[in-house]
């Protein structure tokens, strides 16, 4: 793998790294932290005359963490750049001439100008892919990391542009419109969606160096689980006008509103419409409470009133019945009767 051509141009001129040459004797002696950040340096350049990227990018950033120097920077981003991280190696380029323009002097003039080259190179082998995402609130990883907003100072944002891979690992996180732009280092990823009450979506996907893809990336909603139960088992759960079966029961429904109807023989029925998000569940009781018989329904009512029609009957049979008339004497052969009174 080619080695940065910067990086060893420093080591080649002086036989050490530019930021590793020992004070003067004349000067005060170092502060401790200079020197373990030196020493860091100098390991870091021993390991990359060694060809062991990943481990000189271990010493490089332990020496920028002691003392922050733009030629500490430009080795790191020459590491990431020599192991495939174009993306982080970009950033890293930019801040260390972010830093030579601020300060004045951290970085050669000759390594300002390779670190630019380094960007146009970079700018080169990024692949990018117009993402289209469905809903536009889910989440979005890359790799295990969430996306970076690329900024534009100055100008305004038609299409946003996020980077993959220059954030720490962590959750996804929304982008900031539906459709959006993403740039990524050439070759294998491993693309996440999520987002609460749908099901991941997870995309393994390969680009080629400098490539254009378009990607459309769509979530399917999770149903959301009725469980309605009820104190009086056996009673009838309707839901939407279709009968589902006795309680205890669990419905499956698309998120949304939905009508519930919970009966039974001698029970009050009960009506209710509940609102669920797609993947929720909900546990629906249903309070079904007894029928309070009419008046006419009980039975002391009916004894009263058969005995009330009984007396009705009876009087109204003496007060209508006809008169009793005397049957016809008989007088016998001789005619003769008597007199009764």
């Amino acid at each position: 793998m080619k080695r940065p051509a910067a990086l060893f141009a420093i080591l080649a001129s002086t036989g050490s790294p530019a930021l590793a040459q020992a004070p003067p004797a004349a000067q005060a002696p170092l502060e401790a932290t200079v020197v373990d950040a030196r020493a860091a340096f100098i390991a870091g350049a021993a390991l990359v005359n060694k060809g062991q990227w990943s481990e000189a990018l271990t010493q490089f950033e332990g020496s920028l963490r002691l003392r922050r120097h733009g030629v500490t920077l430009f080795n790191i981003g020459s590491c990431q750049r020599a192991i495939g991280q174009y993306t982080v190696a970009r950033k890293t380029f930019a801040a260390a001439l972010k830093m030579t323009e601020a300060e004045g002097g951290a970085l050669p003039e000759s390594l300002a100008n390779d670190a630019r080259a380094f960007v146009a190179e970079i700018d080169g082998l990024l692949a990018r892919v117009a993402v289209t995402l469905t809903p536009s609130e889910a989440a979005i990883a890359i790799d295990g990391r969430p996306l970076e907003l690329a900024s534009s100072p100055g100008a305004p944002v038609v299409r946003p542009t996020l980077i993959a891979g220059v954030q720490p690992p962590g959750r996804g996180e929304p982008p900031p419109a539906r459709a959006f732009d993403v740039v990524l280092n050439p070759g294998a990823h491993v693309i996440t969606l999520s987002r609460k009450g749908f099901a991941d979506a997870v995309v393994n996907r390969t680009f080629a160096p400098a490539s254009a893809t378009t990607l459309d990336m769509k979530l399917d909603s999770l149903p959301a689980t009725l469980h309605v139960a009820s104190k009086v088992d056996g009673a009838i759960v309707v839901v939407d006008g279709a009968d589902v079966g006795p309680t205890p029961v669990d419905i499956l429904r698309p998120g949304g509103s939905h009508r519930v109807t919970v009966k039974k023989s001698g029970f009050v029925t009960y009506e209710t419409s509940v609102l669920v998000q797609p993947g929720e569940n909900l546990d629906l009781d249903a309070p079904l409470k007894p029928v309070k018989p009419t008046i006419a329904e009980k039975w002391w009512f009916w004894t009263i009133l058969g005995t009330a029609l009984t007396g009705a009957v009876v009087g109204t049979y003496f007060a209508t019945r006809p008169a009793a008339t005397r049957p016809p004497l008989v007088c016998g052969g001789l005619n003769w009767c008597s007199q009764l009174p």
